[in-house]
């Protein structure tokens, strides 16, 4: 006798239930829609990285790091009178050694690999083939009371810019090393302290100026006329707000405060965007440095460490203050 349990006749549907079953499991799949996938937050922490000592590929006591448009990081490290090249990873690309180097206090890269180290005691910008080989010195003004990391920058065009602190002015040379203008950086000081510290470019080649004590940004354009300026505290603070850590990358900056976890970002014109909490990774540091590369990564320096902490940016979809 045949087993009518497994005739497949028997559980043959007729049209009317079919549409029945279809529109019960439609209704409970609108009831309980899948999950959305969650959207990554504004900077993605990657890792760290970063090994203290002397020689190459060690930070013995780094004061300042720059990257080229390879998003290749450099170090300029007095400790050990080295400049060190390394990938954003930390595989370390290259180092070399020079005795002047031990006076260095500022590192850049143009966009042809050339490196430049600011020596601003001795008033000296040196300037070393990508190979390391040493090139040319640039002569600027001593800053005999100068302490602490400078930063400068070069364009597109290939022009350097350079902080003279001791004059309150920036220092614009072509890519011959001449210097081709200067202008006073403030050109309004909101206090004797208010003296240039950093400076950064923009992808219009306008140079971005930072006065760390009062926490102030102006925005040059490539003749020295004011474009912009603003506080990262924010006028209705009334108090200045000490920063360490100024970068600019694509239309942004960014900024870190002394001893802060906070990365602040705006627009080139000083529009605040957005703040985001680094704290939970990063922890504190006296004097956070940082520095944006082309592939979207922001970088957070700490000299004390020394350690460098990578975060992948995903600022395209968010919201805008």
């Amino acid at each position: 006798m045949a087993n009518t349990s497994s005739d497949p006749m028997r559980w043959k549907l007729s049209p009317a239930t079919l549409i029945t079953v279809v529109f019960l499991l439609s209704c409970g799949n609108r009831a309980n829609p899948a999950p959305k996938p969650q959207a990554p937050p504004p900077f993605e922490f990657l890792g760290t990285w970063g090994d203290k000592g002397d020689g190459p590929g060690k930070l013995n006591a780094p004061v300042a790091f720059a990257v080229d448009t390879q998003g290749n990081v450099f170090f300029a490290d007095p400790g050990s009178g080295f400049i060190h090249k390394f990938e954003s990873n930390g595989t370390p690309l290259l180092s070399f050694e020079d005795t002047r180097l031990r006076r260095a206090a500022g590192i850049a890269v143009d966009s042809g690999g050339a490196i430049y180290a600011a020596v601003p005691e001795r008033g000296n910008v040196l300037i070393f083939f990508p190979d390391g080989t040493f090139f040319h010195a640039l002569q600027d003004a001593p800053q005999r009371h100068f302490s602490g990391p400078v930063g400068i920058g070069t364009d597109e065009p290939g022009n350097l810019y350079v902080p003279d602190a001791a004059r309150s002015r920036l220092l614009k040379f072509d890519n011959r090393g001449r210097l081709v203008k200067s202008w006073l950086a403030p050109k309004d000081p909101a206090s004797p302290d208010e003296r240039p510290s950093s400076v950064a470019t923009a992808q219009d080649d306008s140079a971005l100026v930072a006065y760390f004590q009062t926490g102030r940004i102006d925005r040059f354009s490539s003749d020295g006329s004011l474009v912009a300026s603003w506080n990262v505290a924010g006028p209705a603070s009334g108090v200045s707000n000490p920063i360490t850590g100024f970068a600019v990358g694509g239309e942004s900056v960014f900024t870190l405060a002394v001893s802060s976890s906070q990365i602040r970002v705006w627009t080139i014109d000083g529009h605040h965007q957005l703040d985001a909490d680094l704290r939970e990774h990063l922890g504190a540091v006296a004097a956070p440095q940082i520095a944006v590369t082309p592939r979207a990564e922001l970088l957070v320096f700490d000299p004390s460490a020394p350690k460098v902490f990578r975060f992948r940016m995903h600022l395209e979809d968010k919201e805008l203050k």
